[in-house]
């Protein structure tokens, strides 16, 4: 422990008789420390006496349960303080430290999560505590959007969750002078013009949002995994353009658990090498692209759908599809910028139930794993 103070040497450290010398200075010193212990606690009691008298410093405070209404908004992260103050500047308070007085030893303060509460004007902070946890308060709709779902499915899940009618919805997407803003590399028209940034995940929108700010949300979250994930450097990483990948990202997103998400990303790119072509012909082979087209989710096609000759069969035409297939979450899409390292040209799921999945360069190999996709087919009827 270091001292602040005039340094002592070891002779002058002691008192002249020793350890043992006490004398008047002793006693003196006694006497101030019984001093200050009684000043202390009568300061003590006399602020208990204050606090039992008249309670504690009263804040500014407004009575009653207030009037009109006012949106106001939680970010995310905030402290009890900083949400005390967005409601004073929004007047639904008198002070903060009404609301803070309010909360204070409430453990049901940690509960106040973010983002836009109906709040109303000119309330008590105990009142406005009450309020902003009660659900009802919440000024927002919450959407809902998995991994892998398709862009009808996002436009009928975003219709029944927001209120918004389909027609306008898909109105939006597919005009590209509607407002909505896609990347750069996305198609200019089409309707699947944005088939594969209407990113997956959990939002909240205010209850009056329009469709165009939903779709528009969407985007740009999009963007912003875009951004983490390094998918506008798709060229100098794997060689293809961004929507090349997006595209590729869809197919890995359908076809592969994430477990083997980078492994997939693998078997697609080795397809799409000419120097392969000599085993695929230049064909993918996915059952998920022509499940798209068909709007099925089958793990088993008939020959007549394997015939198909639309744009989306990779089974009749080489190289990717047009267009994404789904929405790829992150995952999908990071394992699409770092394929795993690999020489495979084939896979077969060959537990469905359990996602078991082989991988070999061997045709031959592949039509035992095959063999062994059948066989749990045949194991399991119905689920094929």
């Amino acid at each position: 422990m270091s001292h602040v103070g005039i340094p002592m040497d070891e002779s002058s450290s002691r008192s002249p008789g020793g350890p043992e010398h006490r004398g008047r200075g002793g006693f003196a010193a006694v006497m101030a420390v019984v001093l200050i212990v009684g000043l202390g606690a009568a300061a003590f009691f006399g602020a208990r006496f204050v606090w039992q008298q008249f309670g504690p410093t009263p804040v500014e405070d407004y009575e009653g349960s207030g009037t009109g209404s006012v949106v106001i908004v939680v970010e995310d992260g905030n402290t009890i303080t900083q949400i005390a103050n967005t409601l004073y500047e929004a007047d639904v308070v008198a002070s903060p430290e009404a609301f803070i007085q309010a909360t204070d030893g409430d453990s049901r303060a940690t509960s106040i999560g973010p983002g836009a509460y109906e709040m109303r004007l000119q309330m008590s902070g105990e009142a406005a505590f009450e309020l902003i946890l009660d659900p009802a308060a919440r000024y927002e709709s919450t959407v809902v959007l998995p991994e892998g779902f398709r862009i009808d499915q996002t436009v009928a899940r975003t219709s029944e969750s927001m209120a918004l009618p389909e027609d306008e919805l898909w109105a939006i997407l597919r005009d590209p002078g509607s407002g909505l803003v896609l990347p750069d590399y996305a198609p200019e028209s089409g309707e699947l013009r944005a088939e594969g940034f209407l990113f997956p995940a959990t939002y909240g929108f205010a209850k009056d949002a329009t469709s165009l700010t939903v779709l528009q949300g969407y985007v740009d979250r999009f963007n912003a995994s875009a951004a983490r994930t390094g998918l506008d450097n798709a060229e100098a990483l794997v060689g293809f353009s961004p929507y090349e990948v997006l595209i590729v990202a869809s197919l890995v997103q359908a076809e592969g658990l994430p477990q083997d998400f980078d492994k997939v990303a693998r078997v697609i790119y080795n397809r799409l090498d000419p120097d392969t072509w000599g085993d695929t012909n230049g064909l993918l082979q996915l059952d998920a692209t022509l499940n798209y087209a068909l709007e099925e989710s089958t793990l088993v096609l008939s020959n007549e759908q394997l015939q198909d000759d639309g744009p989306y069969n990779t089974y009749t035409r080489t190289g990717l599809p047009p267009t994404p297939i789904n929405s790829p979450g992150e995952d999908a899409i990071a394992a699409a910028l770092a394929p795993a390292d690999g020489d495979w040209l084939y896979y077969v799921t060959v537990n469905p139930d359990t996602g078991e999945t082989k991988f070999t360069e061997d045709y031959d190999e592949f039509l035992v794993y095959k063999a062994e996709f059948q066989q749990w087919c045949a194991d399991n009827p119905g689920k094929c």
